[in-house]
C-alpha cells in the first residue's frame, strides 16, 4: 500500500491511526486471508513507531480480523464459508435481539419507512442489483436499530457485519449479479418475506420474545440454506485455481 502521511492528533491517535489503516487493508481485499502483516513494515508505510501498530492488531485480533500464529505472527484472519456461517449465526442471536426489544418504541412512521425499504429491495432482487439490496438491508435494520434501547448490542452489530463484509469479498463470486445469482432468487425471497413478517408484527404488537425467536430462526433457516450455496460455489472456485 501507498505511505500515508496523517499527524495523528489527540482525537485521533497513532493507535487509531494504525488500526483504521489495516482495518481498512483488509475490508478493501488489499490484504487477503492468512496473508502476514509485518508489523515493521506497516510502521514505517505510516511514520510511526512499531508500538502503536502492534496494539492496533491486537484490537483486530479482539474482532477476529486478524490472528497470531507462532510461526508466522500476525495473519489475517482466514475467510471460509463455515467462517461466514458462524458470523451469521451470532448475528441471528443478536439481532433477533434487538428486533424484539425495539417493538414497543417503533412508531407508525418508522412502519411506513421499513415497507418502502422491502419494496425497493425487491426491485433490486428483480434485477440482481447487489448494492441496491445490500444497502436496503443495512437500511431495513437500521431503522429498527435505532429504536433499541442497548445501544452497545447495535454497535457490536454494526462491527458483526463489517466482518461478514470481509468475508464476503472472499467466498462470493467478484461480479454482483453472481453473487445474487449463486445465493438464488428464493434466498432473496426469503429474507423479504421476513422482512414483512417483522412489519405485521410491529403492526400487529406482537410480544418482543415472539419477534426475537422468529428473526433469530428465520436467520439461521436462512444461513443454512446460503451456506450450502457457498460451500458448493466455493468449492468450485478452489478446484478450478488448482486444476
Amino acid at each position: 500500500m501507498a505511505k500515508v502521511v496523517a499527524p495523528a492528533t489527540e482525537a485521533r491517535s497513532k493507535q487509531q491511526l494504525a488500526y483504521d489503516y489495516i482495518k481498512a487493508g483488509i475490508d478493501r481485499g488489499l490484504y487477503a486471508p492468512k496473508q502476514r502483516l509485518v508489523i515493521d513494515t506497516l510502521a514505517k508505510e505510516l511514520s510511526i513507531s512499531p508500538v502503536p501498530v502492534r496494539e492496533a492488531i491486537r484490537r483486530l485480533e479482539a474482532e477476529s480480523l486478524v490472528i497470531f500464529s507462532k510461526n508466522s505472527g500476525a495473519i489475517v484472519a482466514g475467510a471460509d464459508p463455515d467462517l461466514w456461517a458462524e458470523q451469521m449465526e451470532l448475528l441471528a442471536v443478536l439481532e433477533g435481539y434487538v428486533t424484539g426489544a425495539a417493538a414497543p418504541r417503533i412508531t407508525a412512521g418508522d412502519i411506513k419507512q421499513l415497507q418502502k425499504i422491502n419494496e425497493r429491495m425487491a426491485e433490486a432482487l428483480a434485477s440482481f442489483d447487489l448494492l441496491g439490496w445490500t444497502q436496503g438491508n443495512l437500511d431495513f435494520h437500521s431503522v429498527i436499530n435505532r429504536r433499541c434501547p442497548n445501544e452497545t448490542i447495535v454497535e457490536q452489530i454494526a462491527q458483526l457485519r463489517s466482518r461478514i463484509a470481509m468475508i464476503n469479498r472472499f467466498i462470493q463470486p467478484r461480479t454482483e449479479a453472481t453473487i445474487l445469482h449463486t445465493l438464488g432468487k428464493d434466498s432473496g425471497k426469503s429474507t423479504l418475506h421476513g422482512h414483512e413478517w417483522i412489519i405485521a408484527a410491529y403492526i400487529s404488537k406482537k410480544a418482543p420474545a415472539e419477534i426475537e425467536a422468529h428473526v433469530r430462526t428465520n436467520i439461521i433457516s436462512l444461513t443454512v440454506e446460503t451456506h450450502r450455496n457457498l460451500v458448493n460455489n466455493h468449492d468450485r472456485r478452489v478446484s478450478r485455481s488448482l486444476g
